[in-house]
């Protein structure tokens, strides 16, 4: 089946000065994802966007929105919606006029106009503050309305550039439910621009994580958190407990290891290739880990012991930190799944299975 690609990058670069910002982005977005650009501070996400949107010209490669050259074109000439992270509302205008900005931009017949905000507003929950001026709306209802004013020209592309950054926790979760929500009831093309990890897992079809300008993995967020095509993609996303060791012996379906403190561990090869005696690093997440006060473990499942050193109740988990040799190995245990306290001092025994350990060379091969 064909596929509808709305925007794709081809060998876009951009520098500042010496500096090469954005280098070789290459993307095919299809009609109707939700793609979230991730990473660090400075790793070009934002930058790559002001280049969709028109705002910066890149300085190599071609840049196509519905198959057509977006080089040189004006960003109004771009059919885009686009979010910021501040509300930029008119403080002078109500919220009916602030929707209908680009509408009247657009020289937009005033029955049709007031359709469409009307609409529009239905579509954000909020019609009854239309009458209302920007300083009369809550935090999370001003961004909802500079989501509405994107919406209503019905733009074939919608940017969003860290939307949610300025919002309380609370807030930030709400919206972040309105923003599924809509961008699957329209179905726009949408680029979302974060560096919150859990924001882009939730709402994107797929992922493309950045490092210095560089992709260094793009797919969904199943496989972004489960198969890290690098070390850096592995500890961007998400909490891991980090050990240090080296390959003590390849083959078969499993990788043996020792670590520098001397325990043995082991992990599904993955198809990793890694030479005998090399130095790597050793990854395993802490929803991974079973803690017991003895329990034997499964053959063939890595087992080490150790001492509670604190215990944090976080509401749909409790997060244990056990101290193991050099290494404190965090763990969390899902709120219900297991009714043992553990205490400080208290001696365990940490689980976990070979299919959930990560090991990435540390000659800087990511495996």
């Amino acid at each position: 089946m064909t596929k509808n690609i709305d925007v794709e990058l081809i060998g876009i670069q951009k520098k500042f000065g010496p500096n090469v910002v954005v280098d070789n982005f290459n993307l095919q977005i299809e009609q109707g994802e939700c793609i979230s650009f991730l990473g660090p501070s400075g790793c070009g996400k934002t930058t790559t966007l002001n280049m969709i949107a028109g705002f910066l010209e890149p300085d190599q490669g071609d840049l196509l929105i519905k198959g057509k050259r977006m080089n040189g074109v004006s960003s109004n000439k771009r059919q885009l919606g686009m979010v910021f992270q501040t509300y930029s509302l008119f403080p002078h205008m109500t919220v009916f006029e602030n929707v209908a900005y680009g509408l009247k931009l657009r020289k937009t017949p005033k029955p049709e106009m007031t359709k469409r905000v009307n609409a529009v507003l239905e579509l954000v929950k909020l019609p009854h503050v239309a009458d209302r001026y920007p300083k009369q709306l809550s935090g999370g209802q001003r961004q909802r309305i500079a989501i509405a004013r994107a919406l209503v020209t019905e733009p074939s592309l919608l940017l969003l550039d860290e939307p949610l950054s300025n919002l309380d926790a609370k807030l930030r979760e709400e919206l972040r439910d309105e923003l599924k929500r809509l961008q699957q009831e329209i179905g726009v093309t949408t680029i979302f621009v974060t560096h919150d990890q859990e924001e882009a897992l939730y709402l994107s079809s797929r992922i493309v994580v950045l490092d210095h300008g560089k992709v260094e993995q793009i797919g969904t967020p199943w496989d972004i958190y489960n198969r890290p095509a690098s070390e850096f993609v592995h500890t961007f996303i998400g909490k891991s407990n980090r050990m240090q060791g080296t390959v003590e012996r390849t083959g078969g379906s499993t990788v043996q290891l020792k670590t520098d403190a001397g325990f043995a561990l082991q992990a599904d090869s993955r198809d990793m290739s890694f030479a005998d005696g090399e130095a790597v690093s050793i990854y395993v997440r802490p929803e991974k880990i079973s803690i017991s006060d003895g329990t034997p473990a499964a053959e063939g499942s890595n087992q080490v012991k150790g001492t509670v050193k604190s215990t944090s109740f976080l509401g749909a988990y409790t997060e244990c930190e056990v101290e193991v040799g050099p290494y404190t190995i965090a763990v969390r245990i899902q709120t219900g799944q297991q009714m043992i306290l553990f205490t400080e001092g208290q001696p365990v025994t940490l689980v976990w299975k070979p299919e959930d350990v990560f090991v990435f060379s540390r000659k800087g091969k990511g495996q």
